[in-house]
């Protein structure tokens, strides 16, 4: 992996940021825990979180690039999320239930990530209180978002999902092949080609 070719003060800078939007957390503290991540870099098509994995269990955050979350069903794959810059992910239902993830995080581009190393942030949430409240913030937010998603999915046609989609990940479109975006809204690709042609002859 290369990493010389970024400032890895300038990157945990931007995590610290990050972590701020969620809590405020003494600047101390707050420097031995972006302290705690390390540059990964990953070519397009490399596997960042592969299905049975219940060991490796890494806190990521983006620096650079565009990942895809998925299931692969059978002879299918469906589409979960797209994760981009500043964001974070992890493997999330290896951390909660100690079980073995069934999803894979494929690079969709090269991408580099800031990564930490659970454990190591577990110790630093028994540590200090300011950590352990920021998890818990953080837990929140993207629980809050994953329940907006899964209500979208369920009760939303499929123009009324194209349309958030627009509404909040428009900017994704030149980045992504549509026949991901077709499997995360869960709707055929053609009838995708169909909204899309809709949306441009209403403009």
């Amino acid at each position: 992996m290369r990493t010389n070719t970024y400032n890895i003060d300038l990157l945990r800078k931007r995590l610290s940021d990050k972590f701020l939007l969620f809590a405020d957390i003494p600047m101390n503290e707050l420097e031995e825990l972006v302290n705690a991540f390390s540059l990964e870099e990953y070519k397009k098509r490399s596997v960042i979180i592969a299905p049975n994995n219940t060991t490796n269990i890494k806190v990521h955050y983006m620096v650079k690039g565009l990942v895809r979350c998925f299931y692969h069903v059978v002879d299918k794959e469906i589409t979960l999320d797209f994760k981009e810059e500043e964001t974070l992910f992890v493997n999330g239902y290896t951390l909660f239930t100690r079980r073995p993830n069934i999803d894979y995080y494929v690079a969709i581009e090269d991408t580099v990530c800031l990564s930490a190393d659970y454990n190591t942030l577990e110790m630093l949430s028994n540590k200090y209180h300011s950590i352990e409240h920021l998890n818990r913030k953080i837990v929140e937010a993207y629980y809050a978002s994953y329940l907006i998603t899964n209500f979208n999915n369920l009760f939303l046609s499929a123009e009324e999902k194209y349309a958030v989609f627009m509404r909040e990940k428009e900017h994704l479109l030149h980045r992504l092949p549509l026949k991901y975006i077709a499997s995360y809204l869960g709707i055929k690709q053609e009838t995708l080609s169909r909204l899309r042609a809709k949306r441009i002859n209403a403009l």
